[in-house]
Formats: structure tokens, sequence, C-alpha cells
């Protein structure tokens, strides 16, 4: 079993033109629940009052040790510094928001989820995606109006009467598919795992940076509490000014 040695965590941020390794916090949202991966970044104000960013600016937030980076988040300003809750605060949001800002108004003939979809897409400028195979009946015609991309991914799931879970990973748009898993990282007590409580309804794990690990993964944890394999629901990753880094992983 290959052991990862989880010492001096390091923090890598570029937002625009600017790049940060340190003066700033970060919060990193993503779960299974949720279309979007979303994130937060905090200046100290040293930073803030020299820091001019534009809407749309791309944003790439990546964690790791001896050098070695994990992205945990890839996505694009939605607020200007002045406009959040704390005004030396940027809100960012992940490729979704192609999907949201792109509407669609056209009536499909004869075709199933995956061509309506793969439309939907190639409209939004998205090119790297993985669609589930599964076969589903044509329908002769389904009108969209102007609805964005989300919706219309909603309006395919009610007019055909399923569910596939949709979300982008590592630049990918996947619908009824998962990224390929190539290892399964385990958490044990007394050794990389700092709490473990049941909050909500949900476990919360709480460790050390681990940017490897994304929702809908396979983990094993082995504790007095519980032990076994799971799937991850959500990912939350927070840091502070001082380096300080958090990994909190959720499983039903």
């Amino acid at each position: 079993m290959e052991t990862i040695e989880l010492f001096y965590p390091e923090i890598n941020v570029t937002i625009g033109s600017y790049n940060f390794q340190k003066g700033i916090e970060i919060e990193v949202y993503s779960s299974k629940d949720s279309y979007f991966d979303w994130a937060k970044t905090r200046f100290t104000q040293q930073f803030n009052e020299k820091i001019t960013l534009n809407k749309k600016d791309k944003a790439i937030m990546e964690l790791g040790y001896n050098g070695v980076f994990d992205e945990v988040f890839v996505g694009y300003v939605v607020n200007l510094l002045n406009e959040g809750s704390y005004t030396n605060e940027v809100i960012l949001k992940d490729d979704m928001i192609h999907l949201e800002e792109t509407y669609i108004t056209n009536t499909f003939l004869d075709a199933t989820p995956q061509e309506i979809l793969r439309f939907c897409l190639n409209k939004a400028g998205i090119s790297n995606m993985k669609i589930s195979s599964k076969t589903y009946q044509k329908k002769k015609v389904v009108p969209i109006f102007k609805k964005n991309v989300i919706s219309v991914i909603e309006e395919i799931h009610s007019i055909w009467k399923i569910k596939e879970e949709f979300y982008f990973s590592g630049g990918v748009f996947y619908w009824g598919e998962k990224p390929e898993q190539k290892k399964i990282y385990e958490f044990e007590y007394g050794i990389n795992i700092i709490s473990l409580e049941r909050v909500g309804g949900v476990w919360e794990l709480e460790t050390v940076s681990t940017p490897f690990i994304k929702h809908s993964q396979k983990i094993i944890v082995r504790h007095p509490k519980i032990s076994g394999e799971f799937e991850t629901k959500k990912v939350v990753f927070t840091t502070n000014e001082t380096g300080f880094i958090r990994t909190y992983i959720y499983w039903e």
C-alpha cells in the first residue's frame, strides 16, 4: 500500500494575473448535491488595496506538498472585491457558469437526451464531456424556449423521468458518468484523522490538506466509530493566511 507523507502543506492560487502562496484565505466547496463547485478567496488588507480583478477572470486553486500540487478548484470570478459580504472577499464559480449563462431556444425532433445535451453543451462552448451511453427512447418533439442549459438538463430529466448526476470535474463535464478513480485513499484513527463526528445525518471527517480527494469518490475509513468503504458526498477545503489548511470530507 502506498503511503503519502502529509507534512508542510502548500497553497498556490492564481486569479487573473495575480499569483499567491500566502496572505490569502480560501474556502472551496464541492458537493454531489450541487451543480456548481464554488469558492471564496479573502485577501489580507495589504493585498486588497493593490488588487484589481474583473468578472470572469480565471481562477485556479491548488493545494499540495513538496512542490507537487493538485487542483482543488478551477473557475471564474463572479463578484468584484467590494461586492462580497466582506470588502476583501471574492466569490468564484466553476465551469458550470457557462451552462448557467447560455440560453437555448430550439425545437428538437426525434431526439434522445444525449443529442439534446450535446447540442446545448456545444452552444455553451463545452467540448470536453463524458455522457452516459444508456439507451433512451427518442421523443418526437421537444420544444425549448429561452432556458439556460442547466434548466434544459432539468427539463430532459422531467421529460424522460430520469435523474442523472451532472457536474464538472477536472475541466470535463459529466452526465450520468463519473471520473475514473485510480486510487482509493485511507483515513485511519490516530494517523490522519483529526476528528470524526456525525453531523446533520452525515459523517464529517476532518483531516489535513488532502487535495486529491473529490466528491463521489470512494474512500476507506478505519475508526472506532465507523469503518469501511464509503462514497464521498461533499468535500470542503479551508485555509487561513498563516497556511493552516484543513479538509472536511462528508458521507452518509
